[in-house]
């Protein structure tokens, strides 16, 4: 559940090749000592540095319009009237706009469900940076990810803000993907933002895009060896996820071609047996077992596994996203710039906040902080340079 403590290293989470689940014991001595991990940590300690030198949040109120004096920020009204003047600007971060409906179907390049970013995600800095003329970027683009949804009370350990992220689920070996047709269309186990293209191919003809929704079909023996999902290898499936004691009642239950589906885990299986996916080049790049079998890494083995065993399973997978890239262009120093492409002065972004400096691609687990980090300290050394006003 979004802001439960998640105590435990990126490389024991499953976006980290872990299984996302400590031992009881360092569930236990973490605990105790009241340690933090993963974002969480790192926000505790920007934190304290703001703490250390007198800076305090001020909490529970939205920034609503920017206020400008001849053509200059030079403040912000807040959403409950309230405003504040500043002495040499306003630095947005308040990160993207994934939240809010009617920016995303304007905006995104595909359809977006069940988004994983904190709730106030919903484009306030979008709005005010338009008002005043903004120039924006890569507003097409997003942080893509697959996702599960479990219906009900979403407190996983890793579940995250009521979404559990579908990454070394899909990567593990006796597992694939399949769209409308009962037919795979992707490498399941490649990089999550780049997936998102999978998931955005159009029929022009039916006038739908072709692999919305699709599921990923596991066996027992994929339960056994690896569990997934919020439980532990062994562990019984949550009720949530559809079960069946052929592929093709599988099928029936999905609204699947039985017939197809079949075929399509029958050629997956041949695959397996050959050593190599000629179908989509499943397990070529190091990239696709990182999350897999670790076992067997870097062998394909890591990532590809015959599904031969009942009962058969499956569970809806979503396009989604961790947050949206699109924003203001700046300047390297995260100075916005105008329609015109000259600055605004008194006006930086940083964040998810800005045009993404990096396009549409991301580089895997904290590709958003680092930019955040680097681009936060530039912006925040430009507008303290800034001149004061009085």
């Amino acid at each position: 559940m979004f802001g439960s403590p998640r105590r435990m290293y990126v490389s024991e989470s499953p976006i980290g090749g872990g299984t996302g689940f400590l031992t009881d014991e360092q569930e236990r001595a973490r605990t105790g000592s009241n340690l933090e991990g993963l974002g969480r940590a790192m926000l505790g300690a920007l934190l304290r540095g703001l703490l250390d030198r007198g800076v305090e949040p001020v909490l529970g109120n939205a920034a609503a319009e920017l206020i400008t004096e001849g053509g200059a920020v030079t403040g912000v009204r807040f959403a409950n009237g309230d405003a504040v003047r500043t002495r040499r600007g306003v630095i947005l971060a308040t990160g993207g706009f994934e939240r809010d409906p009617e920016l995303t179907t304007a905006f995104l390049r595909g359809p977006m469900s069940h988004p994983a970013g904190v709730p106030s995600n919903t484009g306030d800095g979008l709005r005010m940076a338009m008002r005043v003329g903004a120039k924006l970027g890569v507003m097409r683009e997003a942080w893509w990810v697959p996702v599960v949804a479990e219906p009900g009370d979403p407190a996983r350990q890793y579940a995250l803000n009521g979404v559990q992220l579908v990454q070394r689920e899909r990567s593990l070996p006796r597992t694939i993907m399949v769209n409308i047709r009962g037919q795979r269309f992707t490498n399941e186990a490649a990089n999550y933002n780049a997936l998102g293209g999978a998931f955005h191919a159009f029929d022009p003809t039916r006038f739908r895009h072709v692999n919305q929704p699709c599921w990923i079909v596991f066996d027992q023996h994929f339960v056994d060896l690896y569990g997934g999902y919020g439980v532990a290898a062994g562990d019984q499936m949550p009720d949530w996820i559809l079960r069946a004691d052929s592929v093709r009642e599988l099928g029936a239950r999905l609204d699947l071609p039985p017939e197809e589906l079949d075929a399509t885990l029958a050629r997956w299986n041949t695959l397996v047996d050959q050593g190599h996916d000629d179908d989509f080049l499943r397990g070529d790049s190091a990239f696709d077992g990182w999350c897999g079998d670790r076992t067997h890494y870097p062998d394909r083995r890591s990532t590809l596994g015959r599904i031969d065993r009942a009962p058969f399973y499956a569970a809806p997978v979503y396009s989604s996203t961790l947050g949206t890239k699109g924003g203001p262009q700046t300047t390297v120093d995260c100075e916005v710039l105008d329609v015109d492409g000259s600055v605004i002065p008194g006006l930086w972004a940083v964040g998810n906040a800005m045009a993404a400096p990096t396009g549409m691609v991301y580089g895997g687990a904290g590709g958003t902080l680092g930019p955040a980090l680097v681009f936060g300290f530039r912006g925040g050394r430009s507008a303290a340079a800034a001149p004061a006003r009085e």
